[in-house]
């Protein structure tokens, strides 16, 4: 597909503020948004928690070491006392648990990017709600300086009314309508006041900061070029490779594969060895040696549980051999492996076939965004074009109206129309810079990476 251009005159902000504060910016809004977070100060914490985890399953793959220490004294009446003291230090390790411990290690790894990934989002959507506020609140603050001129041009088309008045050139009635043009331009001024006191408000309580502190720059847009954005094609496989979206589901897919192939493979054995040494006796120091190796097998089989296991050792310094052999039958404790397939299962299923959807929306998402920026672009062209149109039929108006051959109401008419025009103007500005941004979220790249053509 041909390349369609990004915007031919696309407008860009000027920013103008003629006090000693200085002009808060669009990247000054982001700051305080992302900083002042709720939602993002506890997916900070969740990922920090994720980070943790990582560290506990990393722990189950390393051996346990126990070190214990036991002093018994038991007097009996009338019966020999019973005196007896250890010091034990036991081993165990699990030597096989059929990939278990490290398909769990590898699950807290995904579950700490997927919280990674739900920092990012949560992120990008607060940077987009924050342009979208930005640019509303500029608009509104420019709609006010548009009534203010219109209220500049009808006060002067009244001082000229009034001194043709004088003269005889001009009726009652033209005063009359110049007046009810600007009470109602007057009442369209305090509404746009109102609407931007209002919205600078929200704004401020958007970003958690105090209004006081928000000092708009006065927006004064310049037209500039662009080079041409790249294909909607193009944009579109950058979007599969750059959605945070599409990487959380990608992490999910596997995430749930591993779950499902844990409860698959319940059964599979897991085999630990032990082994203990250390000193036993009835004084102090400890004079009888003791040491014990073993291993023991555990599985599950159809929800019972089975354990078997031999050790073998030696007590009181080589006099006593010990031999043990022990079996172990859990009958139906783990009613839940079923459930757990098919949870898992189900989970696995809907993880893959959501990832597949969600390419094919963030497909749609991308191609509506670029289909709307490039109609914005050509809104303003043609709001341009007609904001220049009534300038100049203002001007050829008045020069007629010195002429005799319409009346000045009809110049009341078109001030009236230039500023409505300019005020669509500036709404068709803002849908280009909202549009950038929408388009931007959707790709997944930041504002330069369009604005400078293909990445």
């Amino acid at each position: 597909m041909k390349q369609v251009l990004c915007m031919t005159f696309i407008m860009i902000v000027t920013l103008a503020f003629a006090t000693e504060h200085e002009a808060f910016t669009l990247n000054s809004a982001i700051e305080y948004a992302l900083r002042n977070s709720i939602t993002l100060t506890s997916l900070k914490a969740k990922i920090q928690s994720s980070r943790l985890i990582i560290h506990e399953r990393w722990r189950e793959l390393l051996p346990y070491v126990t070190v214990q220490y036991t002093n018994q004294d038991n007097v009996a009446i009338r019966e020999q006392d019973m005196r007896n003291q250890s010091l034990l230090c036991t081993m165990q390790y699990d030597i096989f648990t059929s990939r278990k411990s490290f398909i769990a290690y590898s699950i807290s790894e995904l579950e700490s990017l997927l919280a990674i990934e739900e920092y990012n989002i949560e992120k990008n959507a607060i940077i987009l709600k924050t342009k979208k506020a930005y640019f509303d609140l500029q608009k509104k603050k420019k709609a006010m300086d548009i009534y203010n001129l219109l209220l500049e041009s009808l006060a002067l088309q009244k001082q000229i009314i009034t001194a043709q008045q004088r003269l005889g050139m001009a009726t009652e009635l033209e005063l009359i309508q110049v007046d009810g043009k600007i009470a109602e331009a007057q009442y369209n001024s305090i509404t746009a006041q109102n609407d931007y006191a209002n919205a600078l408000s929200d704004f401020a309580n958007m970003l958690g900061i105090e209004p006081s502190k928000i000092a708009m720059a006065d927006p004064l847009y310049n037209a500039v070029g662009y080079e041409s954005l790249p294909s909607k094609e193009r944009l579109i496989a950058l979007a599969l490779k750059q959605r945070n979206e599409l990487k959380k589901s990608h992490y999910t897919v596997i995430k749930t594969q591993k779950e499902y192939e844990l409860a698959r493979y319940y059964y599979m054995p897991k085999i630990q060895i032990f082994a203990s040494y250390g000193y036993t006796g009835d004084q102090f120091p400890m004079n009888k040696q003791t040491w014990n190796v073993g291993i023991s097998v555990t599985s599950a089989l159809f929800g019972n549980t089975v354990n078997a296991s031999q050790s073998y050792g030696k007590k009181d310094n080589g006099n006593i051999t010990a031999s043990d052999n022990n079996a172990s039958l859990q009958v139906y404790n783990t009613p839940e492996f079923l459930r757990n397939i098919v949870d898992t299962e189900t989970a696995y299923t809907q993880a893959t076939l959501t990832h597949e959807q969600l390419k094919r929306s963030i497909a749609t998402d991308v191609s509506k965004a670029y289909d709307s920026l490039t109609e914005s672009t050509k809104k303003v062209e043609i709001a341009q074009q007609r904001v220049l149109l009534l300038e100049k039929q203002a001007h050829i108006e008045n020069e007629r109206v010195r002429l005799g051959d319409i009346t000045r109401y009809d110049v009341l008419k078109t001030l009236v129309e230039l500023s409505q025009a300019r005020l669509q103007l500036q709404s068709a500005i803002t849908d280009v810079f909202i549009g950038i941004a929408l388009l931007e979220n959707a790709v997944g790249l930041s504002q330069e990476s369009l604005c400078k053509g293909a990445p």
